[in-house]
């Protein structure tokens, strides 16, 4: 009965361990190198802020354009003066009158004073309310028309920037994985090294304790398994390192697993990066992100020309208003006189007749920052097909390395192969064993660092020709 709930117990646990390991699994996602790629454009914060950006622009056009729609404000304001404004006012009255009663000869209770008197006047009610509308509208500026179109065209500008942000974001995120694969393939090469070194260390081993080795035999192929084991660990340190930078370039949580789901050989099937090329080349700098920022660059200088250039053209704009005004000395007194309307239609005309040569300035610097960008344009094109050039040349050098490594591994695996057997068999020495292992693992990582160097080559390539 205990043996029964022993073995219960111990099928539990495996279940368990099982179901951990199952969740551990799926719980790491998955990765081609598309995948990353399209998960780095959607999640990397680089690109999110160049999102941003677009977004700001787009609200750029729309407060430019607000300068030439129709302006509409309305106020309300009320003024109570506790002390009056007066003016001083001679009596212009009393004079008049008196002249008139003298001309018509009619007898004066009293004369007409000498002096005419002066007595306070105001034109003012203590109290005021105006309620009004002011409305005006841009009807014709040469810069504000050159300037909207600026305004959509820097939007353009600026979706173009994300372009190039996105091509370098492919660029990284590929090299990481490449780098990735290269690194596992370096660990699976070291690890079926030691399997083998330990296999031979074991026979080894054996025949020495039956007296057919030396102990030198031993301790050369015990100091051969001890470093490959460091190269390994070393190894598993950079893979690590290599998956950080990885995620961080795609823009996935650090601290989160996840796996590749290719392999070397799968991607340099998919670059095509066996087969060597030497025929011409298709050069468009238009596929080139950066390429076409600068065009976009230039047709904003050409238009910040004409706007400069406007700026010289006379600018109309018309104008309306509307107010009612109250003045009382009570404002609540229904009696006294009520709200008084004034209505305001106009436009207006400015022309500019001379501004010290600003406008003048400003044309010359655009027209230098036009020349500037076709230098550019021009600077950029030759460094392409110099970039492409090149990297054709790197890429078939890469190629034909690799298939010269690929032949020297065969051969140094063959040689090694054949020197251990001898050595099995007391005809070969320990030393010859040591010398072939050493050729072997040498042949090993110059055909790995050759792989290597065809997918970089391939991928430079691509980047040159707006490929990725």
């Amino acid at each position: 009965m205990q043996y029964k709930s022993s073995q219960k117990m111990k099928k539990t646990i495996i279940l368990l361990f099982v179901f951990q390991m199952v969740s551990f699994l799926n719980a790491q996602q998955m990765f081609t190198l598309e995948d990353a790629v399209a998960y780095g454009l959607e999640n990397q914060d680089e690109l999110k802020i160049s999102d941003i950006e677009v977004i700001n622009a787009e609200h750029d056009i729309k407060e430019f354009r607000s300068i030439g729609m129709p302006k509409v404000s309305g106020g309300i304001d009320y003024n109570y003066y506790f002390y009056v404004p007066k003016q001083p006012v001679e009596d212009f009255i009393g004079p008049a009158v008196y002249s008139i009663l003298e001309a018509e000869e009619i007898p004066l209770i009293q004369g007409a004073p000498e002096n005419p008197e002066t007595f306070e006047l105001s034109f003012v009610q203590p109290q005021q309310l105006n309620i009004g509308l002011n409305a005006n509208m841009l009807l014709f500026d040469g810069s504000y028309l050159f300037g909207l179109k600026a305004a959509k065209v820097y939007r353009d500008l600026v979706k173009k920037q994300k372009n190039a942000s996105e091509e370098e974001v492919k660029a990284n995120i590929t090299k990481a994985y490449l780098s990735i694969l290269i690194a596992k393939e370096n660990e699976k090469t070291l690890s079926d090294n030691i399997l083998t070194l330990e296999k031979s260390l074991t026979e080894v081993k054996a025949m020495y304790e039956a007296g057919f080795m030396e102990s030198l035999d031993v301790d050369r192929l015990q100091l051969s398994y001890d470093n490959l084991s460091t190269q390994i660990e070393n190894v598993r340190g950079l893979i690590e390192l290599s998956y950080n930078l990885l995620k961080f370039q795609m823009g996935y949580p650090i601290e989160d697993q996840i796996q590749l789901a290719e392999t070397i050989e799968e991607l340099i099937v998919k670059f095509d990066a066996t087969s060597i090329d030497d025929g011409e080349i298709i050069i468009n700098p238009e596929k080139r992100a950066t390429f076409q920022v600068l065009n976009t660059t230039q047709e904003l200088n050409n238009l910040d020309l004409k706007r400069n250039k406007a700026g010289y053209y006379p600018s109309v704009g018309v104008f309306a208003s509307f107010q009612e005004s109250l003045q009382r000395s009570n404002l609540f007194d229904s009696d006294q006189t009520g709200f008084l309307p004034t209505g305001l239609l106009g436009f207006k005309i400015s022309v500019p007749i001379y501004d010290g040569g600003e406008k003048s300035a400003k044309i010359q610097k655009v027209k230098l920052n036009i020349e500037k960008t076709n230098l550019q344009k021009n600077q950029f094109s030759r460094g392409m097909t110099l970039q492409v050039k090149n990297g054709q040349v790197a890429l078939n050098n890469a190629k034909r390395n690799l298939q010269n490594r690929k032949k020297a591994l065969e051969m140094t695996q063959s040689i090694y192969d054949r020197t251990k057997i001898k050595f099995t068999e007391g005809v070969g020495s320990s030393v010859e064993v040591t010398q072939a292992e050493g050729s072997l693992y040498q042949a090993q990582a110059e055909y790995i660092s050759a792989l290597y160097d065809v997918l970089q080559t391939k991928v430079d390539l691509d980047i040159a020709l707006g490929d990725l």
